[in-house]
């Protein structure tokens, strides 16, 4: 796996403290703290994606105009009058 090095600036006090505890390997914590939030952000695109489908589903299902058809047959009916 090829790798990329970054840095990361940090307050002094913070430094300070990092190395009160220097047996604790940094670069993990942080390498694991970005693979957390990439994928936090991966299954929030995911889950927003799901709802979107459901809301849709349910939508086409509505009966939401006034004469009570589906979307669905008011689509097809605009469509037709176009032809």
């Amino acid at each position: 796996m090829a790798e990329t090095v970054i840095s990361v600036r940090v307050e002094k006090s913070v430094h300070g403290q990092m190395q009160l505890h220097d047996e604790i390997n940094w670069s993990g914590v942080l390498r694991s703290a970005i693979d957390k939030k990439l994928d936090e952000l991966e299954s929030i695109d995911t889950k927003r994606a799901q709802e979107a489908v459901a809301e849709t589903a349910k939508l086409r299902k509505a009966k939401v105009f006034a004469n009570k058809k589906l979307a669905e047959e008011i689509i097809r009916e605009w469509r037709d009058k176009r032809k």
